[in-house]
């Protein structure tokens, strides 16, 4: 678990980024919202995307199976009690790591292009953008 600094900076990232693993399917205004909380946060856009892929989907995964998952919004307090009593990453059966590693790219692919942050040299998948 990160120190209290790190937590302090880290949980709007958390908390935003743990929209994308609610049972209900965002709207355009939703990714909008993501994407200032992320921008305002200080991060680079890779450090986004690790955040994103190595923190909390490790935490709120699980949400995305569960036959009656949540669909209303955690409040920051329940992102930060899951987040810090988050195991380390478990292997996970070939088809749900795919299955998730798709849904973190197409959720991705929605929000990277709304972040006000410089992206210099290559997107947050380390692809050449030029």
């Amino acid at each position: 678990m990160p120190n209290a600094i790190e937590i302090e900076r880290k949980l709007p990232v958390w908390h935003a980024l743990s929209e994308l693993f609610l049972d209900t399917e965002l709207q355009a205004g939703g990714y909008e919202c993501i994407a200032r909380q992320l921008s305002a946060a200080g991060f680079s856009c890779e450090e986004l995307w690790s955040i994103l892929e190595l923190e909390v989907a490790q935490a709120f995964a699980f949400n995305l199976d569960d036959i009656a998952g949540e669909w209303s919004p955690w409040s920051r307090e329940e992102v930060l009690e899951i987040m810090s009593r988050r195991a380390p990453p478990r292997p996970m059966r070939w088809f749900g790591r795919r299955r998730l590693r798709r849904h973190l790219r197409d959720e991705w692919k929605k929000i990277a292009p709304l972040l006000a942050i410089e992206q210099p040299g290559s997107d947050a998948f380390g692809n050449d953008k030029s």
